[in-house]
C-alpha cells in the first residue's frame, strides 16, 4: 500500500512540474499564433492534443525512472504498476474532461460566451480515450518515448524537482494531487455503483447567471428587493379596425 501511494505521489510530481513547464510554453505559443476568434478554437485543440501527447510520453518514460532510495533507477514495471499508472492517468484526464464540460456549460451563458472557448464534448471524450490508449501502448513499447523531446522534458522535470525551495512547492502540489486522485477514484466508484455515467462531474445548471432566478438585482426569483412589475394589458383589433381593451391584471 505504501509503495502504491509513493508511486502515485511520484506521478503527481511529474504531472505538476510538466504542467508548470507547459504553461510557460503554451503562453509563448499563444503569443506567436495570435488569439483571433476564428482561430482560437483550432489553436486550443492543437495545443491540447500536443499537451496530452507530450504528457503521456513523458509520464510513460518517467515511470521507468522514478526515484528509488535517493537515486533515479530503472523500474521493472510489472502489470500492477502499469494498471495503477493507467488508472491514475485516466482519472487525471477524466478530471480535465469534467472541468471542460463545466466550462462549456458556462460558455453557453451570454455573460461568459466571449471569455470561454467552446468545446465539443464528443471530441473531448475521443481525446481522453486516445490519450489513454496511447499511454498503455507506450508502457508496453518504451522505445516509443525514447526521443530528444521527451528526454528534454524529463531532464527539466528532474532539475526543477531537485531545485532549492521551488522543489518543495512541487512536493506539496504532488501531495494535493495524491489526495485529489484518491477522492476522484472514490467518486468514480460511487457513480458506477449508483448507475451514473463515469463522466458525470460538477454542474452549473442551477446557476442561472443573468436571468431572473439567479440575478440578485433582477426581478422575480423570490428576491425581496425586486421591483414589482406593472400591471400588463393587452389590446386586440377586430376585423373592422375597432380596438378592444382587456385588462389582464391578476386580482389579489
Amino acid at each position: 500500500m505504501a509503495e502504491s501511494l509513493r508511486f502515485i505521489f511520484d506521478l503527481g510530481i511529474v504531472f505538476t512540474i510538466f504542467g508548470f513547464i507547459w504553461g510557460i510554453l503554451q503562453f509563448v505559443a499563444k503569443q506567436l499564433l495570435g488569439s483571433s476568434s476564428k482561430s482560437s478554437e483550432v489553436t486550443t485543440y492543437i495545443l491540447r492534443i500536443t499537451k496530452y501527447f507530450l504528457l503521456v510520453s513523458v509520464t510513460a518514460h518517467s515511470m521507468m525512472y522514478f526515484k528509488n532510495d535517493g537515486n533515479f533507477e530503472l523500474y521493472e514495471l510489472n502489470v500492477f504498476y502499469m494498471v495503477l499508472g493507467s488508472v491514475v492517468m485516466g482519472l487525471y484526464l477524466l478530471g480535465k474532461l469534467q472541468k471542460r464540460s463545466m466550462m462549456a456549460q458556462l460558455g453557453n451563458n451570454p455573460m461568459f460566451e466571449r471569455l470561454i472557448t467552446k468545446v465539443d464534448p464528443k471530441v473531448e471524450r475521443y481525446l481522453l480515450a486516445g490519450s489513454l490508449l496511447y499511454f498503455v501502448f507506450c508502457l508496453w513499447n518504451p522505445v516509443m518515448v525514447m526521443n530528444p523531446v521527451v528526454l528534454w522534458f524529463r531532464e527539466a522535470i528532474l532539475s526543477l524537482q531537485e531545485a532549492f525551495l521551488i522543489g518543495w512547492i512541487f512536493y506539496i502540489a504532488a501531495f494535493i494531487f495524491l489526495i485529489n486522485i484518491i477522492m476522484r477514484f472514490v467518486h468514480l466508484i460511487q457513480n458506477l455503483l449508483a448507475g451514473k455515467s463515469p463522466f458525470d462531474g460538477p454542474s452549473v445548471k442551477g446557476m442561472n447567471f443573468g436571468q431572473g432566478g439567479g440575478n440578485p438585482f433582477g426581478g422575480g426569483g423570490g428576491n425581496p428587493f425586486a421591483q414589482r412589475e406593472e400591471p400588463k394589458s393587452e389590446t386586440y383589433v377586430d376585423d373592422e379596425g375597432f380596438t378592444d381593451y382587456e385588462d389582464v391584471t391578476e386580482e389579489d
